[in-house]
Parts: structure tokens; sequence; C-alpha cells
């Protein structure tokens, strides 16, 4: 059941018998996991082949193809996993698709239905810009936490004076170290009379006109936290159909980019001229993933 921030059980949470015991673990286990400093296994995953790791920092010729992952060993990603679970059941703003369960990139796109005008906006470095002291300042002055739980749970979900990676409490934390940021954002938004919507790193306005004004508003406020946009992906449209994480919106309807139609119509033809049994079974899956995909947009 969804509850607000004040009914979080982390809130005013100033006892650390009572910290382990709402993360499922002894006292004594809590205490090793916060006395230890070696936590985390540093690998480079490929920004857009998935399933491409390297265990080794990549050269110079393909480490802009790379992103460093940070992977916390069991015992911490078991509490960083329930850490999540708990932050994750606070009752998220309409304007918030992810991280929140149950709301999906399509989901996201499809806000801004029936807008024709469009801004997009994206946060660079978000979890390396997501700091320990705002971590820190979410755990001791939003939620109240004693000194030393604050301290506890800083330790547990930062890395480095940063969110890490690859935790997974990073996306959900990194939304909460800035609600401040998040505010200032909404009320710009609103008093424009406009429709914003916030996905991980992305932030997209929409409306009948979105001015300049207030992006500069966004941005100043986006500055003042300690984060910057990311200037090669910001893109400002008009009466032009929008990619919105992956979906395209034009007017009132929402569709599938060209370029995932195009690779649905190359692996129909891969799949005829397939002969190993192996490799149809394989493409028939991506095939029916992608259907899947095509069916959840025409659906929104």
């Amino acid at each position: 059941m969804p509850y607000t921030l004040r009914d979080s059980p982390f809130f005013r949470m100033r006892n650390r018998k009572k910290l382990a015991a709402l993360l499922n673990v002894s006292e004594t286990a809590l205490e090793n996991i916060c006395a230890r400093d070696d936590l985390y296994a540093r690998c480079w995953k490929h920004k857009r082949e998935k399933d491409r790791w390297l265990q080794t920092p990549p050269g110079p010729d393909v480490a802009a193809h790379y992103r460093p992952i940070d992977i916390p060993d069991a015992g911490l990603k078991a509490l960083q996993s329930r850490i999540a679970d708990l932050l994750a059941r606070v009752s998220p703003p309409e304007w918030l698709f992810s991280p929140v369960k149950g709301r999906s990139y399509v989901d996201n796109a499809a806000r801004h239905r029936g807008n024709r005008a469009f801004w997009l906006l994206d946060i660079a470095d978000y979890f390396p810009s997501c700091t320990a002291n705002s971590v820190a300042h979410f755990f001791r002055r939003k939620l109240e936490c004693s000194p030393d739980v604050t301290a506890i749970m800083v330790h547990l979900t930062t890395w480095q004076q940063c969110l890490p990676q690859g935790s997974p409490c990073s996306p959900i934390l990194a939304y909460f170290a800035n609600l401040d940021l998040w505010k200032e954002i909404e009320e710009a938004v609103t008093q424009a009379g406009l429709v914003h919507s916030v996905y991980a790193d992305d932030i997209t306005i929409s409306g009948p006109i979105v001015r300049k004004e207030v992006i500069w508003t966004i941005k100043r406020a986006v500055h003042k936290h300690g984060l910057r946009i990311k200037a090669e992906k910001e893109l400002s449209l008009i009466d032009r159909p929008a990619d919105i994480t992956g979906v395209i919106v034009d007017g009132d309807r929402v569709k599938l980019p060209n370029r995932q139609l195009k690779r649905l119509f190359e692996l129909r033809g891969e799949r005829q001229r397939a002969k190993s049994a192996v490799l149809k079974k394989l493409l028939d899956n991506q095939i029916s993933g992608r259907l899947a995909q095509k069916r959840q947009v025409e659906q929104a």
C-alpha cells in the first residue's frame, strides 16, 4: 500500500537495532558491512549492447562506448534492494515515471499526447552527480533520521561520495536526493501552464508553446542543485513528432520510431532465411519481444 514520505518506516528512524530489523539483517551483520570498504567490484558495460561487459578498463579507442558499473557484493545488494523496495512504496507524483513500478517509458511519452511543442532535457552523469551529501540531506532533513542512522544509510547507498551505477537503490535515491530540485521544476512548469515528466535523467516539457524563459528557469534550478544539462541531448520541437524515451508522440498518437519498425522487418527477413533451429528460435524470441513492444505502444 503506497504511503507518504512521513509514513515511511525510515521516518524519524533513530535506533540502529530497529534499522537492522527493518532491513532484515542482524545488528552484527549491519555493523560488519558498515565497517567494510571493499563492498564493490568495478566492471565496464557497453552503452548499447546489453550483454557486453569488460572486467578491465576499456582502451582509449573504445572508452566512449562503455560506462563504469560498480557491482555491490551479495550482502550489500540485498540491503540495497530492501531499501529500494521500502522507498518505492512512497506515493510518486503523477509526473514521475522512472523509477516507478507499474509505469513505463510508454506511459512517460503518452503523457505528452495532444501537445504541439516539446522541449527535451537530459541530466548529465546523473548518478555520479548525486552526492553523498545530497543523500545525507534526504535522510537527515527529509526523513529526520538520527545522525548515526543517516551515516549508516549513506554508507549503505553511496560509494566514492556518490550513488553507484550498479546499486538497486540508486535510481529511487537519485529522485529522493533531489526532491527540492523536482519541486522547483514542478512549480515552474505549473505556473507556465505546461506538462512535464521525468524518466530517470530525462526531463520532457510540453504544451501549446514552451517558452525559453521556462527552460532557463529549469536549467538554473538544475545547476543550483549541483547537476548539469547534457547540451548535446537538448532538443526543442514544435509541430513535429517528438521522440520521447524511445516512443514517437505525433499529435494524439504514440507509435514506435521508424528504426524500430525497420529492425522488426529485418528480423522477419532473417527468420525466413535462417537454417538453424537454434537461430530460428532466437529470432522468434526477438520478433515476439518487438511485437509485444509494438502492441504496448499502440495500446497506450
